[in-house]
């Protein structure tokens, strides 16, 4: 029989992530909008007629669905840096942020949780060597400097938790109309860098 040894600790020491501690401010900002306009007694009917037997207390119920749609904003802003990633990885420039036309819920993005959420993600990124090495070998012509580059990334990753509410929104609507249980609602692992 042969000996492996195991390198479980030394791979793990080695392995870098992409920044996420932004994804705090998502957590507190957003549930705390989410649910300063979750008004309970709209949900009162829906909750009486398919989810009392999960959620004995009306409030655990809307409070579920606040965790989902963090859950969403915060998958949205994954989704938000793919395409971010995808542009470095093609050398491409970076796309157009592209807000949905239409939100259910348009009132609980202010300009100031927008703000919040961008200077949380633009304070992660900015320290990032990654990022640098990206801007320095394919954006320098793009942007007139490292921050608007980052500003520019930033705002992709805000319109993907904006755009994140919404389709997580969509999904929790659906499972009302056909009184089926709510969609799973899973947050994505964190990302490893692997360039």
């Amino acid at each position: 029989m042969h000996f492996l040894p195991d390198t479980e600790e030394e791979d793990a020491a080695a392995e870098r992530y992409w920044p996420d501690g932004f994804k705090q401010v998502i957590q507190k900002e957003v549930r705390r909008a989410i649910r300063a306009k979750l008004d309970e007694r709209s949900l009162r009917r829906v909750h009486r007629q398919a989810y009392r037997d999960k959620y004995r207390e009306l409030s655990q119920f809307a409070d579920r669905i606040a965790d989902m749609v963090v859950i969403g904003a915060e998958n949205g802003a994954d989704d938000g840096f793919d395409a971010v990633y995808r542009a470095f990885l093609t050398e491409s420039p970076l796309p157009q942020a592209r807000y949905y036309a239409r939100r259910f819920w348009p009132q609980i993005f202010s300009q100031e949780l927008k703000t919040r959420i961008h200077l949380a993600v633009a304070s992660d990124y900015s320290q990032d060597d990654g990022l640098q090495h990206a801007y320095r070998v394919g954006y320098t012509k793009d942007y007139y400097n490292f921050d608007e580059f980052i500003d520019a990334m930033t705002g992709l990753l805000v319109t993907g938790v904006m755009n994140g509410v919404d389709d997580t929104l969509g999904r929790i609507y659906r499972s009302f109309l056909a009184t089926r249980a709510l969609p799973p609602a899973r947050r994505n692992p964190r990302r490893l860098k692997s360039w």
